[in-house]
């Protein structure tokens, strides 16, 4: 587990659940899991579904803007503070794993591509739903 992220998380009065920053709660478990993870899209994606749930983020953009290939109309952007936490979480789990500057620079750069990423994965699964 990645002590740099749970020393700075704060338990909140029932032991199944963390606040992992800006009174984001999610459950103990998930969170030990998301932490065991060894790729950063993984950590990324898991934790986003922690924190929004897979139909929140079906009907959400990154940052509001309507799709570039699709021209369809914006949909609402994901909650800023919540996505500043997602950043905090995965800037502290990367620098748990003792990477250069330039490393940890390069690949938390990355989150918004991850979480886009992750929005289009769920879309498409509604689509072969249907």
């Amino acid at each position: 587990m990645n002590s740099a992220v749970d020393q700075n998380s704060e338990q909140t009065s029932d032991n199944n659940e963390v606040n992992i920053g800006e009174g984001v709660v999610i459950h103990r478990e998930k969170w030990m899991k998301i932490q065991l993870n060894v790729k950063d899209s993984l950590f990324v994606k898991e934790l986003a579904v922690c924190i929004w749930g897979t139909s929140t983020l079906a009907n959400r953009s990154l940052e509001g803007k309507s799709c570039p290939t699709t021209k369809s109309d914006p949909r609402p952007p994901l909650t800023p503070h919540k996505v500043r936490t997602l950043k905090s979480c995965f800037q502290k789990w990367l620098e748990g794993k003792n990477l250069e500057e330039a490393e940890l620079k390069a690949r938390t750069v990355k989150l918004g591509h991850y979480l886009t990423e992750k929005i289009q994965d769920i879309n498409k699964k509604v689509k072969k739903a249907k």
